[in-house]
């Protein structure tokens, strides 16, 4: 029955995802003319979303994150066996995929997930399900917010133009929220690492490299090693 439980959950996020990435341009969209208008209302003009430079892409079937995630939730039930922390590590993976999806397709972090993967990393951690305690937590977090904050101020001065994207230090906040503050250094050298290898294998692909999947990744691969005492 848990394992049914868990397929149905992972299925109702799975659409709930869908909803999300499926509309997401598309709000974008409408917020940003909302904006244009409140700043200028004397030049108001229709909204004509098909002009927009940025365009909602096609995100696969909805039936497809049904089952994926349906089927994603009970592997992670037979591996921790606790529903509670099943559910926290599989919306953890949920949120992080989204950003890793926004950041590759749309080149946007949105601030709104990384408010969602801080509030799983800071209850995690406040209810032992995380490898830190919640001053941990909260010190960490705010660690790689300012460090990386600070990379995006100085490499804007030194370039004159963004290196690293506003969305950057607030994905790091949220991810140094479930990893050690001393594993900083580690976190960023393995980002990039892995950014600069997948850049000289597409160079001729892609001129904007995504940071996002990179610091994600970076992050999981870190937390795999501390969970399992490497």
């Amino acid at each position: 029955m848990i394992y049914f439980t868990m397929f149905l959950l992972g299925g109702i996020l799975g659409i709930a995802l869908w909803f999300y990435l499926s509309g997401f341009i598309t709000r974008l969209q409408q917020d940003i003319y909302a904006t244009y208008v409140e700043l200028f209302p004397q030049n108001r003009s229709p909204f004509q979303p098909h002009f927009a430079s940025i365009q909602q892409k096609k995100c696969g079937h909805i039936l497809r994150y049904f089952f994926s995630i349906g089927v994603g939730f009970i592997f992670l039930q037979i591996a921790f066996k606790d529903s509670i922390f099943t559910v926290w590590i599989g919306l953890t993976l949920i949120i992080l995929w989204t950003i890793s999806y926004l950041d590759w397709y749309y080149q946007l972090i949105s601030t709104t997930p990384c408010l969602w993967l801080l509030t799983l990393g800071l209850f995690g951690a406040d209810n032992n399900f995380s490898l830190l305690t919640l001053s941990e937590s909260i010190k960490s977090a705010a660690s790689f917010f300012i460090v990386f904050y600070a990379i995006y101020w100085i490499a804007k001065c030194y370039y004159r133009k963004e290196a690293f994207g506003r969305g950057d230090y607030w994905l790091a906040m949220a991810l140094g929220s479930f990893i050690h503050l001393e594993t900083l250094p580690h976190f960023l050298l393995l980002a990039s690492v892995l950014g600069i290898c997948f850049s000289l294998i597409h160079k001729k692909k892609k001129e904007f490299i995504p940071f996002a999947p990179f610091m994600n990744l970076s992050a999981i691969i870190i937390y795999l090693v501390k969970y399992y005492g490497y």
